[in-house]
């Protein structure tokens, strides 16, 4: 497919972080005109997101970016799947906290320091609608992060949402408190004399997150990425047009997610 690629919003409450994160892009991506129809959609990842998914690429997007994807029917998500590769396009997930860039970038060594863990623990402060959709954020993390995760236990107390689980040998436990201040992903992961250390902003914006390592020989503070979820979502769609690759097991994975909280 050829570009540059004309994008937009699929309802008003996008425009603005869409204009947002434009005016950070390549010449690849301009906005919608009212004589073109958009080759790209940025989808709200809120209801029935996988059919709005599937209904844009009906009407001829090449490329869909889903802003902060949330619980849903999971069929849906692989109908998106099987969809997008029928028509070879590309469909993205923008994630507040498996996004991130930082932690893409810096996942390899993430995983290998992770390897001598024993204990992952995630709190988290988000403006979650459902304990189901608190469960998918740290789920989704620790997929990015290569550790699959079984959850085996999910309740509500008056002022929070607990998780336990395992991934793979490893102990997992997590806690989400709603609020729309101070929201962030803390992720702490213990193993004899080494520790993992990610806060995940999970803001949008391009402030970096903050990650550390440690083991007996000190701590050391990985890189920082100054790029925002949406910035990332977006190189990508670009670079998998170009490769002309259109991957639907992203959409899939995600909906073992959906299928193993809602089994709880």
């Amino acid at each position: 497919m050829t570009v540059p690629l004309t994008i937009a919003a699929e309802a008003p409450g996008l425009q603005q972080r869409l204009s947002k994160t434009l005016a950070t892009l390549p010449v690849s991506f301009r906005m919608q005109t009212e004589e073109a129809s958009p080759t790209a959609m940025l989808i709200a990842g809120e209801g029935d997101w996988p059919t709005r998914g599937v209904a844009a690429i009906d009407a001829g997007a090449r490329a869909v970016i889903i802003a902060d994807p949330g619980m849903t029917d999971a069929n849906a998500v692989l109908a998106l799947a099987d969809r997008a590769e029928q028509a070879g396009a590309v469909v993205e997930l923008a994630e507040r906290y498996a996004g991130d860039p930082s932690l893409l970038r810096h996942r390899a060594d993430l995983i290998e320091h992770l390897a001598a863990t024993s204990t992952i623990l995630i709190s988290q402060i988000s403006d979650f609608a459902t304990p189901a959709h608190a469960a998918l954020e740290m789920v989704r993390t620790l997929r990015a992060l290569g550790q699959p995760l079984i959850l085996t236990h999910l309740w509500r107390t008056p002022h929070a949402v607990m998780v336990r689980g395992r991934a793979r040998e490893k102990l997992f436990e997590g806690i989400a408190t709603a609020g729309s201040a101070g929201t962030g992903q803390r992720i702490d992961a213990l193993g004899f004399g080494r520790t993992l250390r990610l806060a995940l902003r999970g803001d949008g914006s391009a402030v970096p997150s903050d990650l550390r390592l440690a083991n007996a020989k000190g701590e050391r503070k990985l890189a920082q990425v100054f790029e925002s979820v949406d910035r990332a979502a977006w190189q990508r769609v670009l670079t998998a047009i170009r490769s002309g690759r259109a991957d639907g097991s992203a959409l899939r994975e995600f909906a073992d997610d959906l299928l193993m909280i809602e089994a709880l």
